[in-house]
């Protein structure tokens, strides 16, 4: 399970663009394909570097109409489902839960 402190990052095997605003994505070893828009393309774009669920509401909260509770809860679904679709994994090392910020 993801949790709040677990950093999280982009798996290597998907292929995406971006096309009318869109993050289109192919899973090849899954052979599905993905479209991401408004919030959760932008989620993807922050995921371009490994972060936690709470380092991605601190921007999302800034730049979107949300609040802090109902960001994490939203992001925290969506981190799942995009783990659960392969799309993203947690680093070896990080532990489930890890409380370690970067600095």
């Amino acid at each position: 399970m993801i949790g709040e402190h677990t950093v999280v990052c982009r798996s290597d095997e998907p292929v995406f663009t971006e096309v009318d605003g869109k993050v289109v994505m192919m899973s090849v070893a899954q052979g599905m394909y993905f479209a991401l828009e408004g919030v959760a393309g932008r989620i993807w774009a922050l995921l371009e570097q490994p972060r936690s669920a709470t380092e991605i509401c601190a921007v999302l909260v800034d730049e979107f109409e949300i609040d802090g509770q109902t960001c994490l809860r939203e992001v925290l679904d969506f981190l799942a489902e995009l783990h659960g679709a392969q799309l993203i994994h947690i680093p070896s090392g990080n532990g489930q839960d890890s409380k370690t910020h970067r600095e």
